[in-house]
This record gives structure tokens, C-alpha cells and sequence, in this order.
């Protein structure tokens, strides 16, 4: 295994569940745009891989999804990712590149949500670090 993909492996492995969903997202805009370029340049083997890839992020994150916990926002989410999904096989059958555009514009939109909430996340963390005893008493300290 070369240095990139271990890197990849160990990244993911050690993700919390919200970074895992914005790595989703970001192959969800990856593969389209790649999609996209494969149409352009007419490689239809490619753009077939590249939409394939695309549907599978799209599709596993609609099976993800908490209807009865998420209520309403886990509906219009799947209601969403069927459209997307939807407009994906459009501009593959029609090799219309319209459709997936306006896929990569939503997704990216998610994308973006997705990345603030992981930021938030990150920055509301409290690191187990400060409240850590320290070695040599028997009271708990905070360190700063």
C-alpha cells in the first residue's frame, strides 16, 4: 500500500461520523465533475464509472438517513437525494452535462453545510487532554 492511500485509510478510520459525511459529499462533488469532463472529451467508459460512483455516495447517504429521528429534514434530505440521483442518470443517459451541473451546485451546497457543522463540531470539542489528573497528585486538575 503506497503512502496516499494509508494516509486516506488511517483518515477515515479515525473520522467522526460528521467528517466521515462531508468525505461522502466530497466525492459526491467529485465524481460528477469528473463526469462532467468525461462527457466533454466524449470517454464514456469513464463518464459511466465517474456516474456510477456519483449515484453509489448519493444513494448510500439516502440510506443513512434517520426518518424517525429527522422527521421532516430526513424526508425532504431523501426526497432531495432521489432527484439527485434522478438528474445524474438524465445527463448520463442524454450525455447532457446540464442536469449534472445543477447536481454538483446542490451538492455542493450540502457540501458546505456539512463542512461548517463538522467545524462547529471541532471547535465546541473539549479535548480529554485538559482533564487529564495529573501523574504525580490525587486531585483532578484542569490544565490550560
Amino acid at each position: 500500500m503506497n503512502g496516499p492511500s494509508v494516509y486516506k485509510e488511517i483518515s477515515i478510520s479515525t473520522s467522526s461520523p460528521t467528517n466521515l459525511v462531508v468525505l461522502l459529499y466530497q466525492g459526491a462533488v467529485r465524481f460528477p465533475c469528473e463526469a462532467v469532463d468525461h462527457i466533454k472529451r466524449q470517454d464514456y467508459v469513464h463518464k459511466r464509472q465517474s456516474i456510477g460512483r456519483a449515484a453509489a455516495i448519493v444513494h448510500y447517504l439516502q440510506s443513512t438517513l434517520d426518518t424517525e429521528k429527522g422527521l421532516d429534514i430526513a424526508r425532504e434530505l431523501n426526497r432531495l437525494y432521489d432527484c439527485i440521483a434522478l438528474r445524474i442518470y438524465e445527463g448520463s443517459t442524454r450525455l447532457d452535462c446540464q442536469p449534472i451541473e445543477e447536481v454538483i451546485k446542490l451538492l455542493e451546497t450540502l457540501l458546505s453545510g456539512r463542512e461548517q457543522i463538522a467545524l462547529n463540531e471541532q471547535k465546541n470539542a473539549v479535548s480529554t487532554e485538559i482533564f487529564a489528573p495529573k501523574a504525580s497528585g490525587e486531585r483532578f486538575e484542569i490544565q490550560a
